[in-house]
């Protein structure tokens, strides 16, 4: 039978035995200009915005929610609650515990086996969880509450058991969803912040040791998601930025082209040149010469004798 009090999501104990969820708590609630003192449940409880803002304070930092916003939080994590006068939010919460299966299936266990982003949501560990959900959470949320409504034996039926259960890997889903769409954004951001320091510092002798320093990554680990998100590598990028701006020089400045390579961050001389000619086809006096030439056709005045 089960003993302790302990009513985190992330208690291993749910994983190993015949434990399945059990319904403490369920209710809509329209607050209007409501502060809450800092409180801990000892459930686990699921606050979701209908309508409106609010704000669900942390020990850590506020977060602000709008309609379609969840926040899971876990047993024990003290939090409060805070509406504004003049922007009333409605909720539907939700709290729940774990007790034995006693033949009302499937356990946490089975459904921690079968989907693998419960199984990542569980060994995440978060004290709570924010995520924005596309509708499907609320609509599962919904059909929860009206069974527990008409049951007469409240979540002991089994229709409520498989919705509490749907819930769960709904929410683990889209955490594993976030998690990875965060991923993304952090690549994101560090192959942006690279890319942004070639641009500032292509004129120097730069590699990829410096720029890998400069956003504090790994330069393999750099170089990797930089390749993948550019669809070029680092070397080649910053080849390309430089003959980019030679070719800005020698077409709209007189600087002499033996000097555009230090311009560029290049020493060597018959390095641009070759440089030059692998992107353009053209070294650089021909390219030179070939945009003075068409600037001055383009100069020419035509003047036709009307009769």
């Amino acid at each position: 039978m089960l003993k302790t009090k302990n009513y985190s999501l992330f208690n291993p104990q749910w994983t190993s035995g015949d434990y399945r969820t059990k319904i403490i708590a369920y209710y809509y609630k329209q607050w209007i200009d409501f502060q809450m003192g800092f409180h801990a449940h000892h459930t686990v409880e699921i606050m979701y915005v209908i309508s409106g803002t609010c704000t669900v304070e942390m020990k850590d930092q506020p977060i602000v929610m709008r309609k379609g916003d969840l926040i899971m939080i876990d047993g024990g994590v003290p939090h409060r609650l805070i509406v504004e006068k003049d922007n009333p939010c409605r909720m539907l919460n939700v709290e729940f515990t774990f007790t034995d299966c006693e033949g009302v299936y499937p356990s946490m266990k089975q459904l921690a086996q079968g989907n693998a982003a419960l199984r990542e949501l569980l060994h995440r560990q978060n004290s709570y969880i924010v995520l924005r959900d596309p509708s499907d959470v609320y609509y599962t949320l919904k059909s929860l509450v009206m069974e527990l409504d008409s049951a007469g034996n409240g979540d002991d039926s089994n229709m409520a058991h498989l919705l509490i259960s749907q819930l769960i890997i709904r929410v683990a889903r889209l955490a594993a969803e976030e998690a990875k769409d965060s991923a993304v954004r952090q690549i994101d951001h560090y192959v942006r912040r690279a890319a942004e320091y070639i641009h500032q510092h292509y004129d120097c002798d730069i590699q990829a040791k410096d720029i890998a320093a400069a956003v504090n990554l790994h330069p393999v680990y750099l170089q990797r998601i930089f390749k993948a998100s550019m669809n070029v590598t680092m070397t080649e990028y910053l080849a390309e930025l430089r003959v980019e701006k030679a070719k800005m020089l020698l077409a709209r400045t007189d600087v002499p082209i033996i000097e555009i390579a230090d311009y560029v961050g290049l020493g060597s001389r018959q390095y641009f040149s070759a440089l030059f000619k692998k992107y353009t086809g053209l070294s650089p006096a021909v390219y030179r010469k070939s945009v003075e030439t068409m600037q001055g056709h383009e100069d020419q005045v035509v003047i036709v004798d009307i009769p």
